[in-house]
């Protein structure tokens, strides 16, 4: 509600008081009955207690406005003649007017009209003035928050009433006082009561209603509806009918000034939240970045000087003979984890700086044993690093692109992954590819075996970590892409390995020495590869060898004769290679030697005589290379002899004409191309039912084959039939060869 409506509002109720007023004044006239003395004393008595207490308790005496209002009402009533002595209780009255007592004050002089006038005007002028300086007040609030208002509206209400209540304790007039008959006085009292913001409560009494104690009405009060019906609903005021405010006896509260606070709107309240959270966020943002920092720069100068380290170590004065390892794809970004530092600490005795190289097998296989294993072994399990080094296996063998990995990178025990699982000779079984702890003195289950099979797609160079694997008993990778040299590690490690079989592949280098003395080794294929130097000396040292293949690789130098004092050696295979000097010559009875294969070198001299003695050889290949001589007859003594290739020498000689036991048992007999003379023994190889190749062309050798010979070329025989024959035909009388020979040269179908 604005300042003029509240105006209109005094105005309109002022004009409506005036016109009751007459209306009782006139019917006081007529009456013209005074108030018994009883009646007087009861109205006294009243005005004594509204007066003392009255509805406000006496809290309020009174403002100084209120007062100067009750002195111009007496001295209206004193210009009327109607004043009193003011030590009598009692008061002569004109006829139909009503006693008037200030609580036995004085009455004051009567005035005449005028003066009552200017007085009203003078008073009017002064709330005017202090109306103009409010509402200036006010104008400067009129853009607050609306619920903001509204609810300071109820406080202020509540403020105004209590304020009324204590002024109207000593505004309880009698209804039926007159003062001279004519006097019409309205007292109208504006007031305005500024709490935190500028909010406006006027008052207009009637001095012609009733006032009775505690029910006091101040009707021109005005309110919010809203406001009121709820102030009324929670008992704090009572509301009348016409909507007013009832005057009621406050409670005085006291307040202890430290637990004021303000109240705020939902928008400042909202606006000091946000301001909060986005403060909590920056701090949060800000630690969060130290943290970073703090692991990350400590970090990046590390490795980046493992970095600068290794890079240095690896240049090499002169390219390497064999492919390089492929480049991971992408590079692996820096790790920040904690766990994967407190890994490179403890494997870096093992591993070295190449946990510290981004992409390399070690720093992936500690990458996965840090966040990629589901296992997470803690690093003091004493089979931590077993499990680290099976995973840099994989990493450095190129396990992604395996033929078959099943298991691999998994989180069951490594024992059961593709290849390790299975069981070999003093190996597996129970445990998987493991020797199970009960059956050594440790306190895991240690990895024995590592079987990969053929052509399963490894590529990869031997990690030197495999060598901490002290229990390997097993070794089988062949016909993969192993490349790179076989890491003296394995040698010093592996002490319990009995078979090693990497044949097939692109390794190099020479066989590590580290492998001497081994008294466990015993099968070793490393055919098909690429190893050069010299013979290794370490094959003399390995007294439990039985089988060793080197054939197909670049071995120069000579073979020693201390490879004939190997008493369990049964098949030596050296075929292909650059060998030199004389075949070894230290062979005795006692021997095992079953398949001597030294075909495809460059050896020389005579055929090793001592090799007679051996009594279970089976296959003796010397083919291509620069021998020379005869064969010894002590070679016709051999009982269990079933293949000889001598071909591609110098050696000559006769064969021998008699029935010797080196007959009996030969299957396969290739000498050509040599110096042999004489008449070929035919008769002696009739009684065999097992002979399959004879090549005998490009010789001296003269004679006949028989019908017997020719009929076994029928391929309707099986076991029994002969594969090849082969003959000098114009020395050599023969119908049913495979291929003839003519002066050296083959005669085809043309010729």
């Amino acid at each position: 509600m604005n300042n003029d409506d509240l105006e209109a509002r005094i105005a309109a109720k002022a004009k409506k008081k005036k016109t009751r007023k007459a209306e009782n004044r006139e019917s006081s006239e007529q009456q013209q009955q005074p108030k018994d003395d009883g009646e007087k004393k009861k109205k006294k008595s009243s005005k004594s207690s509204s007066s003392s207490g009255g509805v406000g308790g006496g809290a309020a005496k009174g403002s100084t406005l209120l007062e100067e209002r009750i002195k111009a009402k007496q001295a209206a009533a004193s210009n009327n003649g109607e004043a009193t002595t003011p030590k009598k209780k009692k008061a002569s009255k004109k006829q139909g007017e009503d006693d008037y007592d200030m609580d036995k004050k004085p009455k004051a002089k009567s005035r005449s009209t005028k003066e009552k006038k200017s007085a009203l005007d003078r008073l009017d002028a002064k709330v005017a003035a202090k109306d103009d300086r409010k509402q200036q007040r006010y104008n400067q609030q009129q853009q607050e928050d609306k619920e903001s208002k509204l609810r300071a509206s109820a406080t202020d209400i509540s403020a105004a009433a209590h304020a009324a209540a204590s002024n109207a304790s000593t505004k309880s007039l009698d209804a039926n006082a007159n003062y001279g008959g004519e006097a019409e006085v309205v007292n109208e009292m504006r007031e305005y009561e500024m709490t935190g913001k500028d909010k406006e409560v006027r008052y207009g009494y009637d001095d012609g209603e009733v006032v009775e104690d505690g029910e006091a009405y101040y009707p021109n009060v005005e309110a919010d509806t809203d406001v009121m019906a709820e102030i009324n609903q929670e008992g704090v005021v009572q509301v009348d009918e016409a909507g007013g405010i009832q005057a009621f006896v406050a409670e005085t509260i006291a307040i202890d000034g430290d637990d004021v606070g303000i109240i705020r709107s939902d928008a400042e309240v909202e606006k000091e939240e946000k301001k909060k959270y986005t403060k909590f966020f920056m701090y949060a943002v800000g630690g969060l970045i130290l943290v970073v920092v703090a692991i990350a720069v400590p970090l990046t100068l590390k490795f980046a000087k493992g970095n600068q380290k290794v890079q240095l170590n690896v240049i090499t004065k002169e390219p390497t003979s064999f492919p390089s390892l492929m480049p991971s794809e992408s590079p692996s970004s820096m790790p920040s984890s904690i766990r994967f530092m407190e890994i490179v600490e403890k494997l870096e005795p093992l591993s070295g700086d190449a946990l510290k190289v981004q992409g390399s097998p070690q720093y992936k296989a500690a990458m996965w044993m840090a966040d990629g294993d589901m296992m997470r072994l803690p690093l003091d399990n004493a089979g931590f690093e077993q499990r680290y080094i099976m995973a840099l296996f994989y990493y450095a063998m190129d396990g992604p692109n395996w033929t078959e990995d099943n298991g691999w990178l998994s989180e069951t025990s490594e024992c059961y992954w593709f290849g390790i699982d299975g069981s070999s000779e003093g190996c597996g079984g129970e445990r998987g590819g493991c020797i199970k702890r009960s059956d050594f003195v440790g306190d895991f289950d240690k990895v024995c075996r590592i079987a990969m099979g053929r052509l399963n797609n490894l590529y990869g160079s031997f990690p030197s970590e495999l060598g901490a694997l002290e229990e390997m008993r097993y070794i089988e990778i062949q016909d993969d892409w192993l490349v790179g040299t076989i890491p003296d590690a394995l040698g010093t490690g592996w002490k319990k390995l009995h078979t090693f079989l990497v044949g097939g592949n692109v390794l190099g280098g020479g066989f590590p020495s580290t492998f001497a003395k081994n008294e466990m080794l015993g099968t070793l294929f490393i055919d098909r590869n690429r190893f050069n130097g010299t013979f290794p000396a370490v094959f003399s040292t390995l007294k439990s060898l039985e089988w060793l293949d080197a054939e197909n690789n670049e071995f120069t130098g000579t073979v020693p004769d201390s490879i004939a004092t190997l008493k369990n050696l049964r098949v030596l295979n050296l075929n292909n290679n650059s060998l030199t000097g004389y075949l070894p010559n230290l062979w005795d009875e006692t021997n095992l030697i079953e398949d001597f294969e030294v075909s495809d070198n460059k050896f020389k001299g005579p055929l090793p005589a001592t090799l007679a003695s051996a009594p279970f050889l089976k296959d003796f290949r010397a083919s291509r290379n620069q021998l020379t001589g005869t064969i010894p007859v002590s070679y016709y003594k051999w009982e269990n002899l079933e293949e000889l290739y001598l071909d591609e020498n110098k050696i000559g000689g006769e064969l021998p004409q008699t029935n010797e036991p080196f007959y009996d048992g030969l299957q396969e007999l290739s000498i050509h191309s040599n110096g042999f003379e004489g008449r070929f023994p035919v008769e002696w190889f009739e009684p065999t039912l097992r002979i399959k190749v004879l090549e005998l062309h490009r010789n001296q050798m003269t004679g006949t084959i028989t019908d017997n010979i020719c009929e076994r070329l029928d391929p309707d025989r099986s076991y029994t039939r002969l594969m090849n024959l082969t003959t000098d035909c114009d020395l050599v009388s023969c119908e049913c060869c495979t291929a003839c020979y003519v002066k050296g040269q083959l005669q085809t179908a043309e010729s």
